[in-house]
């Protein structure tokens, strides 16, 4: 399946649900949540309390939570 297929895929399946981004690195978690939240997929962050990136998540405009906080907010959850 190629890279287009599987996005639309992924969209397809998560549309009308709130999807838990794990992680926030720039190595996946951080374009994942861009590309979901650009197809109007609700998106929370979830990062330990002290993780680098948690400013970084906000500041790029996500509702960042303590990581089982937001995977308990939502129903897919990503781990990056």
């Amino acid at each position: 399946m190629d890279t287009f297929k599987y996005e639309e895929l992924i969209i397809s399946l998560y549309k009308d649900r709130t999807v838990a981004i794990l992680g926030y690195r720039e190595n996946g978690g951080q374009q994942r949540a861009k590309l979901l939240r650009k197809h109007g997929i609700r998106v929370v962050i979830g990062l330990r309390k002290e993780d680098e990136y948690w400013e970084v998540a906000e500041k790029d405009g996500f509702v960042v939570l303590p990581a089982w906080e937001a995977a308990e907010q939502a129903e897919v959850a990503q781990v990056w």
